[in-house]
């Protein structure tokens, strides 16, 4: 019966790396979706703080064409009514200046208008990647939670049929999370991961009786040879 029960602690262990692994595989695919989505996320932030931007740039031009409206009027009753060349020269330099301006602000609308292009041609082309790994990824998330639970309902109905010093062991020595796993076997008069030395005893009641022992200095659970 031990060797028996040996072999279930090794199915546990395997299912439960096979476990480990599915869980790794499904974060990815989740990971996959989530960049993918960020990015869009990231991209429409961009675009609507250029909207905000162009909306401002709208405003700035319209302020600005009041302004030389105004201007370009009052130069104009100035030379009606005779005024001074200074006087008509300062609105005509302010007339001058407002142009300079609303150009450079058309400018900004343009360069505005292109990248907002841009974006919104990048997020169609972005849309359509997420659908097709979409429909990838969830059907691989879907096939892995399905695994994941059929392993974890094999590994409990596993634990049930161990004796609970089997499974108290097992369980206490997968909670060190240790290197290349929980189990060991007798090397030379050694366990063969930490290299600590046991007695002829306990190398005969591991192997020969197939008693359930752990390592003293790594806490390793000692395989009998044949399990």
């Amino acid at each position: 019966m031990s060797v028996e029960w040996f072999m279930k602690l090794k199915e546990v262990d395997s299912l439960t790396k096979m476990r480990n692994t599915h869980l790794r595989d499904l974060a990815e695919q989740e990971s996959r979706l989530s960049t993918l989505q960020m990015r869009k996320d990231d991209e429409l932030l961009k675009l609507s703080d250029l909207l905000k931007s162009h909306h401002s740039l709208q405003q700035e031009i319209f302020e600005m064409e009041q302004k030389l409206k105004t201007a370009s009027l009052q130069m104009q009753r100035h030379i009606d009514v005779g005024a001074s060349d200074d006087k008509v020269e300062s609105f005509a330099k302010e007339i001058a200046s407002l142009e300079e301006k609303g150009f450079l602000l058309l400018e900004r609308v343009e360069e505005n208008e292109l990248q907002s292009k841009d974006i919104r041609s990048f997020l169609s082309g972005l849309e359509i990647t997420i659908i097709d790994i979409e429909g990838e990824a969830l059907a691989e998330i879907e096939k892995l939670k399905h695994e994941v639970k059929n392993i974890e309902l094999r590994v409990s109905a596993l634990m049930e049929e161990l004796p609970p010093a089997f499974k108290n062991t097992l369980l206490r020595t997968t909670a060190k999370k240790l290197a290349h796993g929980p189990f060991t076997r007798v090397d030379s008069g050694s366990c063969f991961f930490c290299r600590h030395k046991i007695s002829k005893l306990d190398e005969s009641e591991i192997d020969m009786q197939q008693i359930l022992k752990t390592c003293t200095q790594c806490d390793r659970i000692f395989l009998p040879y044949g399990s």
